[in-house]
């Protein structure tokens, strides 16, 4: 995955409508998410911690529920 892959799914991950339909994407594109991935979500939970708050807490909170899936893959 190049970073702006992960950027694309990143946003789509955020736009997920409910959890339910946030989990059925961690499951489709989980086996996608590498390193790139991660550095590119907890690099942009950084930046946007600052810049946008409200963002960089939607960042952090889906940084927190995937990593402990990285393991998985």
């Amino acid at each position: 995955m190049d970073p702006d892959e992960a950027v694309a799914l990143i946003r789509k991950l955020l736009l997920a409508e409910n959890e339910e339909e946030l989990q059925r994407l961690i499951g489709v594109y989980l086996p996608q998410m590498d390193n790139v991935f991660f550095g590119v979500l907890t690099e942009a939970a950084e930046v946007e911690s600052v810049r946008n708050p409200a963002v960089g807490m939607r960042l952090t909170s889906l940084a927190q529920t995937l990593l402990p899936l990285r393991t998985l893959i």
